[in-house]
């Protein structure tokens, strides 16, 4: 998925979605493309540009 942000245009996988402890908006729980492992962002829905789903698991035959 894309996202705006103030530092311009970022990707990443979404992994959960949480509501935040103050207000209760909804947030987009986002491990970032091009970072460390395990870096995540909390991404309001508003701010969301795009989405694709998933390629679905496939095995590979043994």
């Amino acid at each position: 998925m894309t996202f705006d942000t103030d530092e311009g245009y970022q990707a990443g996988t979404v992994n959960d979605l949480r509501r935040d402890v103050g207000n209760g908006e909804l947030h987009a729980w986002v491990e970032l493309d091009h970072q460390w492992v395990g870096m995540f962002r909390a991404v309001p829905l508003a701010a969301l540009q795009s989405a694709s789903a998933a390629a679905p698991h496939v095995e590979l035959a043994s």
